[in-house]
């Protein structure tokens, strides 16, 4: 039984690396948070980030306690054909943008953020 539980770990383990690799590619990827608007569970926030010298627009919803912190992240149907032209999967930029925003690997902008 050992056995079988190592190995479905070590699997597990291998296939999030590659997640990860797959994710860390968009080395020139930087995000940038421009206004948030904090409540006491959620925060609503808006910004951009830059890839391949493109600026896209973002908007967002981060919330966290139960299970750790977690950021939803949306974009235009436009940003998505831009992304599309520009050849990435648009799913893929998204969550990489996501992970660095729960990493905390991001530039805040602006004075705009209510509590």
């Amino acid at each position: 039984m050992n056995a079988v539980n190592n190995s479905d770990e070590r699997i597990r383990g291998e296939r999030i690396r590659g997640e990860r690799d797959e994710y860390d590619r968009y080395d020139d990827l930087k995000v940038y948070v421009t206004s948030v608007d904090a409540s006491d569970i959620t925060s609503r926030l808006n910004g951009y980030f830059t890839l391949d010298g493109e600026r896209i627009r973002f908007q967002g919803i981060a919330f966290g306690r139960i299970g750790g912190h977690n950021i939803h992240v949306k974009i235009s149907k436009r940003a998505e054909a831009m992304l599309k032209r520009m050849g990435y999967d648009p799913e893929h930029v998204l969550v990489a943008v996501q992970m660095k925003m729960v990493e905390g690997d991001i530039t805040i902008e602006g004075h705009d953020t209510k509590e």
